[in-house]
């Protein structure tokens, strides 16, 4: 299925020729119309990036895949091809054999019946039939895997009217020389079989890769089915085999498609129907109002009725690299009902309650991935994709896609390696405290799914350590204004996430001088009388129960900071509203 949905996908974008790939060229070699030469010295090609950065100016040329033999392609190649140029390191003898090989193709070319009234072709291979090839000088800086255009006449010879038909021929010629004919699992038709797919993928869209890539490549007996090689079970037509690598090209190259450095995949999506949703790009990047509305529209568990199935369907394809090979991690192919579906499920699990004013309750999949590595501190942010140190599992955001698609849990690893971050960063933020809540509504052993805000009546001991914690570090704020080099909770929270009773009865302790201040003062009398009684109440909870926790569990933990969390968004919530109200009061006594 995969195939087929590559080769339709390739087929909605028909402006790629056959057999026909981007590459940079960074030298244009000038012929005139009878085949001699234009200029001695090859044209430099450069062109500027989105940086102002120079790099060889990209074309659409014929292209076949070339592994460790030596193929030649038609009208543009590197230079040891076009030309016979080796470097000090070349292998005299190889590059001897590239320069015959492309010269006898391009004798082909012209002998062919699409090229006998083409003058360029024509002209192409009088250059080389009559020699003028030896006059041609090399320019500092042209390598032997340099690019190098033929052009005729200022114009690339590889638009020639003869190009397209003979390169085809010249496809099915090398790719299918032993395959025969077969039944194609793409198409379904009986056709002339491939021996290998004639594309390649460029290794920049393949995480892990360091060779361009190819979707199916069994050139050893080992690697194959039944000690099979080539595409014997996989066989596919020489049409189809080139529409499987344009469509993936085309698919890991677009706009819908994602990967973040240091992460060993990419991910790619479409859906086989013209549709107005991309549910993908809501995941990446949520904005509350479209969340809402999706959230509105989506009663989970519940079919439409009444209502039209929507027949498209949602395609994503994740991949990575082996060296010159892909590995499809994932391929997902569901109704895009069932996608919408699972993706309101996905908001409705991770949601939290901001501590600030402005923060977002729905956050994206890059920025949970981001949040899963080291926070450094002296810079004020997380540690980027693919850095040094940056401690963030290879596989996070890979993960994190699997779960929003499909509705199922997050590793139990992601859960332990995060709280693994908060103990060692001593930050828990809004992001983080999501990933952590999606993390135990999902979890196979939870009894009960958290709340996106303060739970009262969640008298689990860890979660409601959690909540002290966070009451007795606002007591020291409010008593000192935050006017701290070392608060309580930078002395404890750390040791607190894993035993939480040492550092509670030490800050219950603390708790009765910092109370006494608050009461010595007149303008925090009534904040010292909220405290004291939403600390006693708390602990009260704990008599209830089993007592303040000791040494906790994974889960355990994983409560305890919800519950930090919790408590902190709601104290900073009232002081809102409390803040907001004065706010209004003072406004109508200023207006009576």
């Amino acid at each position: 299925m995969l195939l087929q949905r590559l080769v339709e996908y390739a087929g909605r974008d028909g402006s790629l020729p056959r057999f026909h790939r981007e590459r940079g060229f960074s030298w244009q070699l000038n012929l005139a119309t009878n085949g001699e030469l234009e200029s001695d010295v090859p044209q430099e090609l450069v062109e500027t990036d989105t940086e102002g950065r120079p790099r060889p100016v990209t074309h659409v040329v014929p292209t076949m895949v070339r592994t460790v033999g030596v193929a030649a392609n038609l009208a543009a190649d590197d230079a040891q091809y076009v030309l016979g140029w080796a470097d000090e390191d070349s292998k005299p003898d190889r590059v001897r054999q590239c320069h015959a090989t492309f010269v006898e193709l391009v004798k082909r070319w012209a002998d062919s019946d699409a090229a006998q009234s083409d003058p360029v072709a024509q002209a192409v291979s009088a250059f080389y039939r009559d020699g003028h090839a030896v006059g041609v000088q090399r320019p500092p800086g042209c390598m032997a895997k340099s690019g190098v255009l033929i052009a005729v006449g200022g114009v690339p010879a590889y638009r020639a009217a003869s190009v397209a038909a003979f390169w085809a021929e010249e496809v099915a010629r090398r790719k299918g020389a032993s395959a025969g004919r077969g039944l194609c699992l793409a198409c379904g038709q009986v056709a002339p079989l491939l021996d290998t797919l004639p594309g390649k993928v460029p290794s920049r869209l393949v995480p892990g890769a360091s060779n361009d890539t190819a979707l199916v490549s069994v050139n050893e007996r080992v690697f194959g089915y039944d000690l099979t090689t080539q595409l014997v079970e996989s066989p596919v037509c020489i049409s189809c085999g080139e529409a499987v690598t344009a469509g993936l090209v085309r698919a890991l190259g677009s706009d819908h498609s994602t990967s973040y450095g240091g992460q060993d995949s990419r991910m790619a999506w479409w859906t086989t129907e013209s549709t107005d949703s991309d549910l993908m790009s809501l995941v990446r990047k949520p904005s509350p109002e479209q969340v809402t509305a999706l959230l509105a529209s989506v009663h989970r568990g519940h079919a439409d009725r009444g209502k039209k199935l929507d027949p498209a369907k949602f395609c994503s394809l994740t991949v990575g690299g082996n060296i010159a090979r892909i590995v499809v991690r994932d391929w997902v192919e569901m109704p895009l009902s069932e996608v919408k579906h699972n993706i309101a499920g996905w908001f409705t699990d991770h949601e939290i309650a901001p501590t600030r004013r402005d923060g977002l309750s729905h956050h994206g999949l890059g920025q949970f991935a981001l949040v899963s590595g080291r926070w450094v501190r002296d810079r004020n942010r997380y540690a980027d994709f693919g850095a040094k140190g940056a401690d963030r599992p290879d596989g996070v955001y890979r993960d994190l896609v699997r779960a929003a698609l499909h509705d199922t849990p997050l590793p139990p690893s992601l859960l332990a390696h995060l709280v693994h971050r908060v103990r060692t960063d001593g930050r828990l933020d809004d992001t983080r405290a999501a990933l952590i809540r999606l993390a135990l509504t999902r979890h196979p052993s939870a009894q009960e799914k958290p709340l996106p805000s303060l739970d009262p009546t969640n008298t689990t001991p860890a979660y409601v350590a959690g909540r002290v914690f966070a009451v007795l570090e606002q007591i020291q704020y409010d008593v000192s204004d935050g006017r701290l080099n070392t608060t309580y909770g930078d002395r404890f929270f750390s040791g607190a996430i894993s035993n939480p009773r040492a550092a509670l009865v030490s800050g219950r302790r603390d708790a009765i001088a910092w109370l006494r201040k608050l009461r010595n003062s007149a303008a925090k009398k009534g904040a010292a009388v909220r405290h004291e009684k939403q600390l006693d109440a708390l602990f009260e909870l704990f008599e209830v129960g089993a007592g303040i926790p000791s040494r906790t569990t994974l889960l355990e933990q994983s409560l305890f900071l919800l519950g930090y969390h919790h408590q902190r968004a709601h104290h900073f919530a009232a002081a809102r509203a409390h803040s907001a109200a004065n706010t209004h009061t003072a406004t109508e006594e200023i207006a009576s």
